[in-house]
C-alpha cells in the first residue's frame, strides 16, 4: 500500500497543486477534479481510498485544491447556490473532495497551493485549519497579506493578526517553488553549447507592463552593441532550452506570479537568471550575485545590472554552473517531495503532535 495520499483536482496537469508528486511511486492519488481519466493517477475507487484515510492507513496526506465550488462571501447567496448546484450536477466527482474528512484524519495533513495569487482563497480554510503545514508558492513577504479581503474583517494586515484563526494559520505557512520535473531537469542540464548571446528572452508581452518596459531597455542595450536575443514567437521546448543555454543571462521577469518555471529552466541550462527583485518568500532561493542577478523595476536598473554583469563574463559562466547545481539540489519535483515531507514531519515533532 502507498505510504502517502494526495487529494485534489488533478484535471489540469500543468497547473495542478499536486504535480510535484506525479512521479512519486509512494503516493496514491484521489482525483477530485472533473475528469477521473486524467493522467491515470487514481488507481482505486473513491470509497476504498476514503475508507483507508479514515482508518489512518497513510503516513501523510497532501491536500491541494479539491475543485469543489465552496461558498464565496464576495458573491451573493443566489450566485453561490446556483454555481455550486450546477457544477455538482455536471461533475459528481467533485463530491469526493467536498466529503473528504480533512478535519477527522488521524494522520498529519499538509496543504499545497501552487496558484498565482498571493491571497489564499477562503475555500482552502478547512484544509488550513486541519493541516500541520501549508505550502504556498506565492507566499507574501508579509504572510499576513495572504489573508487580505478573505473576510469582511480583514481589510488590512493588522486586522488579520487580531483574529486567532489567522494568527494560528500564519504559523503554518511555508514557501515552495514551482520547480521542474526531475526528468526534464536532467535533460536540460545535459545541454552544453558555446555561449554566443549576452541576454536571451522568450515570453509573452501582451498585458505585461513590466515586461514591456524591460524590453525597451534590452532594445537600447542591443543598440549599444550587446548581443540580445529576443524570440517574438512561441518556441518549441527544446529550442527554448538550447537558446537559454547559449546565453550568459536569461531575462526572467514575473508573469501572473513572481515565481515561474523560466527561473529554474534558465539555471538548469547553465545560464544566469535575470529576475525582478522578489515580492514573495522563497524556498531555497537563487542568491543574488551567486546564482542569479536581480534588478529593481524603477528607472533603468535592469540595463544597469546587465552592463555590470557582462563586465565579467567568465564569472557569469561560474554563476550559471552554480545555479544549475542549486536547482538540481533543491528545485526538482523529487527534491520538493522531500522538502514537503520532511518539513511537515519536523514541524509536527517540534509541536509534539
Amino acid at each position: 500500500m502507498a505510504r502517502y495520499l494526495a487529494v485534489g483536482n488533478c484535471y489540469d496537469k500543468d497547473w495542478c497543486d499536486l504535480r510535484i508528486f506525479f512521479s512519486n511511486a509512494k503516493i496514491e492519488f484521489l482525483n477530485t477534479g472533473t475528469d477521473k481519466r486524467w493522467h491515470g493517477l487514481q488507481q482505486r475507487p473513491d470509497r476504498a481510498i476514503l475508507q483507508d484515510a479514515r482508518h489512518g492507513k497513510y503516513e501523510l496526506v497532501f491536500a491541494g485544491d479539491t475543485g469543489f465550488p465552496h461558498f464565496n462571501p464576495r458573491k451573493g447567496l443566489l450566485r453561490n447556490f446556483c454555481n455550486t448546484t450546477w457544477k455538482t450536477l455536471c461533475h459528481p466527482n467533485l463530491l469526493a473532495g467536498r466529503l473528504f474528512p480533512f478535519s477527522r484524519l488521524s494522520v498529519p495533513l499538509a496543504g499545497i497551493d501552487m496558484g498565482d495569487s498571493m491571497v489564499l482563497d477562503n475555500r482552502r480554510f478547512s484544509i488550513l485549519e486541519s493541516c500541520v503545514c501549508f505550502f504556498k508558492r506565492e507566499l507574501p513577504q508579509n504572510p499576513s497579506n495572504a489573508f487580505l479581503y478573505t473576510t469582511s474583517k480583514t481589510e488590512n494586515s493588522c486586522n488579520v493578526t487580531n483574529i486567532e484563526f489567522f494568527r494560528n494559520s500564519i504559523k503554518k505557512l511555508r514557501p515552495i517553488s514551482l520547480g521542474v520535473d526531475t526528468a526534464t531537469a536532467a535533460r536540460i542540464a545535459e545541454i552544453h553549447p558555446e555561449k554566443r548571446v549576452d541576454v536571451f528572452y522568450a515570453g509573452r508581452l501582451e498585458n505585461r507592463l513590466n515586461r514591456q518596459a524591460g524590453l525597451k531597455q534590452l532594445e537600447r542595450l542591443k543598440a549599444e552593441g550587446f548581443a540580445i536575443d529576443v524570440a517574438n514567437e512561441r518556441l518549441p521546448r527544446e529550442e527554448f532550452f538550447r537558446r537559454c543555454a547559449q546565453a550568459y543571462l536569461v531575462w526572467s521577469p514575473e508573469g501572473n506570479g513572481w515565481d515561474c518555471w523560466r527561473h529554474y529552466e534558465a539555471a538548469l541550462a547553465g545560464s544566469v537568471p535575470l529576475m525582478q527583485s522578489p515580492t514573495i518568500r522563497r524556498h531555497a532561493p537563487l542568491r543574488d550575485d551567486v546564482h542569479a542577478i536581480y534588478y529593481f523595476v524603477e528607472d533603468d536598473h535592469l540595463a544597469v545590472r546587465v552592463r555590470q554583469a557582462l563586465q565579467n563574463r567568465p564569472r557569469l559562466i561560474e554563476m550559471g554552473l552554480a545555479a544549475r547545481q542549486h536547482v538540481l539540489t533543491w528545485h526538482t519535483h523529487e527534491a520538493l517531495n522531500r522538502y514537503v515531507v520532511e518539513e511537515t514531519q519536523r514541524t509536527r515533532e517540534e509541536a509534539g503532535l
